[in-house]
């Protein structure tokens, strides 16, 4: 092999670790939503099976499961008071 390939092959490879640095970090933010997205909708999911006793329900939409995922316990009680505080 010439030098002139080697250093081309080190530059491609180079090139895509940079390309690679540069797209994980996005990427990494996106699935974080996503996966907080659906542990919140498991969540609502749940609350709504074991809420048809009582007859309260949370809508289950995207909004409200990235809401509850990202914030947890204070936004799925928010969610709740705003649904009853809206209704009446």
């Amino acid at each position: 092999m010439s030098t002139g390939l080697i250093l081309t092959y080190l530059a491609v490879l180079g090139l895509l670790y940079v390309l690679g640095r540069s797209f994980w970090k996005p990427l990494f933010i996106l699935f974080t939503f996503l996966f907080q997205g659906a542990l919140g909708a498991l969540g609502i999911y749940l609350f709504n099976f074991i809420g048809t006793l009582w007859k309260i329900e949370i809508p289950l939409n995207p909004f409200n499961s990235l809401f509850t995922g990202l914030l947890g316990l204070p936004g799925f009680i928010s969610l709740l008071v705003m649904r009853y505080w809206i209704q009446v």
